[in-house]
């Protein structure tokens, strides 16, 4: 059964527990840890010590510099071997809302000082913060979200401008040029952006929940159970939430949702072990807010059973409630009660199938076609988006995403099974999705060039914007070791459960109405030519939206790439490929020459 524990942990969220991290140098500049293994597991449901976070802010000072565009959550909490699972959080909570701590060269591990001859004793590592980015502040205080766009116009309002312009049709056309040359108007999808109520209503509101009191949590593991582990930490993350804007939930009901097999059987099994369960669903149907918190495998499982939860009448939607309210008044009817509000986060989410070459590694091979055929090999269709078991993945998702649903996809920096083009699930567009990278504080560097340019390609991506394709074509470069644990480490951190109900709790759902979700064909099994990189970086570098919005970023990232010491022939080769940063365009050198001036 050798075979069996190896291929295990490539989909396990519990395979974090068979793995310690150990540093083997202390070269500063080092990139990736060796993993050993540990002849010792934890106890089963404990938070595993391969998660390594930072001390308490008492007992560390971390240094940062002046404002950057590319920023750092918080760090996550001291050692489980250290801490109780639920002490874990204590400092993840600002994870999202930490705007001054990931710099270019800010977060370097300091070195250790000598040992005491007469002590005898080494004195212990400080051990990096792990991260959450982009940071809140980085995504919704800043441009274009930072921009509250005009209530879309009534009616009457409408039928009023077109008589103007008819009667007015020289007049209006000229002022409308006018004013157009002094300030360029949001675009529809930039529009259709949430926005942070604070930006919204100019300050920071009294009651965060707005009315929320019943809130409802739901885990679905990945390829083995562990729903109560996310459930467990979901409600942390919002216990944290109520303690830090001093508000209260008067009930959170917590439903672990748990089945093996391919992806129909486990959506028909867990739909129904939910639906009938009669104490779950009374909850499901009076909370104010839903929750779900799903890793690898269970993302498409959790958006299959959100897309029956809707289909079938069980979630309060707001298209579902206003067609509902318009037959109660015509009816004669009251008016039913306002829409819930829904989330789901997907933790490394398998979107576009596993990372291409595991599917003729001969370590994970073994596994697939002895012990886990047809549920594993699976996964490997959802590569290709124009497979039928894709194609039906994408349509839940678009029904759930019309139904105003919030999604947040969370990758992992150094995931041993899932790039970052499908924990991101890169190749969908809608305004209410949002996208986040965990960075593990023992496998990369803060200060790291490379950390920092996905992080800013994420917030173009959050913007509205096109990546160009480089999250894609830096993927695989950037994928941990088959022997890793970077595929259940995002799972283990609190802090990515706290950004994601942020986004619940402290946004709106803004103007998506008139948006379908936008689909690119991807197929992951074409191995990227990574000659394009230098070409989709200069389109990128040269897009005059990217340069408004973005000029000070590039900027930093071109004044860091110069400091960049890849230590491996891929990194190296990579950096190569990188150097049009070097050459950024007129316009972002003026854009940000403009901003420098109005300081």
């Amino acid at each position: 059964m050798v075979i069996n524990r190896a291929g295990s942990q490539f989909f396990s969220a519990r395979a974090v527990a068979m793995k310690s991290i150990t540093n083997e140098s202390h070269n500063e500049e080092m990139e990736v840890m060796d993993l050993d293994e540990d002849e010792s597991s934890p106890t089963a449901g404990a938070p595993s010590s391969a998660t390594c976070s930072a001390p308490s802010s008492k007992d560390v000072d971390v240094p940062s510099l002046g404002s950057t565009g590319v920023q750092n959550g918080s760090s996550s909490s001291p050692s489980p071997a250290q801490k109780k699972p639920e002490d874990r959080s204590a400092l993840a909570n600002g994870s999202a809302n930490s705007s001054n701590a990931v710099r270019f060269g800010a977060n370097k591990r300091p070195p250790s000082p000598t040992p005491s001859k007469k002590s005898g004793m080494k004195t212990p590592t400080i051990s990096p913060p792990n991260l959450v980015l982009p940071t809140w502040e980085d995504t919704f205080h800043t441009h274009p979200r930072a921009h509250v766009p005009a209530e879309p116009p009534s009616a009457l309002s409408k039928t009023f401008q077109y008589v103007s312009e008819v009667l007015f049709a020289h007049d209006e056309t000229a002022s409308h040029k006018k004013g157009k040359g002094k300030s360029g108007p949001l675009k529809p999808y930039e529009r259709a952006l949430p926005r942070s109520w604070d930006v919204i209503g100019g300050q920071q509101q009294q009651d965060v929940l707005r009315g929320c009191q019943r809130a409802v949590v739901i885990g679905v593991h990945g390829w083995f159970p562990a729903s109560e582990g996310a459930v467990m930490r979901t409600v942390i993350g919002e216990e944290e939430f109520q303690d830090k804007h001093n508000v209260k939930l008067s009930k959170i009901t917590k439903i672990p949702l748990e089945g093996e097999g391919t992806i129909s059987r486990r959506v028909d099994k867990l739909y129904q072990n939910l639906i009938g369960n009669k104490e779950w669903m009374d909850d499901l149907q009076n909370a104010d807010v839903i929750f779900f918190a799903t890793h690898s495998q269970g993302s498409i499982v959790s958006t299959h059973i959100l897309d029956h939860l809707i289909t079938d009448g069980h979630i309060r939607t707001a298209p579902r409630d206003l067609a509902a309210n318009a037959i109660a008044v015509a009816s004669g009817g009251s008016i039913t009660r306002p829409p819930q509000r829904v989330c789901c986060l997907a933790l490394c989410g398998i979107h576009l199938g596993p990372l291409r070459y595991l599917s003729t590694s001969s370590l994970v091979l073994p596994y697939i076609q002895y012990f886990e055929s047809i549920a594993a090999r699976e996964l490997f269709e959802f590569q290709n988006t124009d497979s039928q078991i894709s194609k039906d993945y994408v349509k839940a998702l678009r029904n759930v995403l019309d139904n105003g649903v919030k999604m947040v996809y969370i990758a992992s920096l150094n995931d041993q099974v899932v790039g970052l083009y499908s924990g991101l699930f890169t190749s969908v567009t809608h305004p209410l999705i949002l996208r986040a990278l965990y960075i593990d504080g023992d496998a990369y560097h803060s200060s790291d060039f490379l950390s920092n340019l996905l992080v800013l390609l994420l917030r173009i991506r959050n913007a509205g914007l096109s990546d160009g394709g480089l999250l894609a074509h830096l993927s695989e470069s950037t994928a941990g070791s088959l022997n890793g644990v970077g595929h259940s480490t995002a799972y283990e951190e609190t802090a990515t459960y706290s950004f994601a109900i942020n986004y619940l709790f402290l946004s709106d759902s803004g103007q998506h109405s008139q948006l379908e979700l936008a689909v690119e064909p991807f197929d992951a099994r074409t191995e990227q030519n990574d000659y394009e990189i230098p070409w989709a970086l200069r389109d990128l570098i040269a897009d005059d939206r990217v340069a408004e919005l973005f000029s000070d970023d590039f900027i930093r990232l071109r004044d860091a790439f110069r400091d960049w010491q890849p230590k491996t022939a891929i990194l190296r080769d990579v950096k190569r490929k990188l150097q049009p940063i070097q050459r950024l365009s007129s316009t972002m050198i003026s854009k940000h020459a403009d901003s420098m001036s109005k300081l």
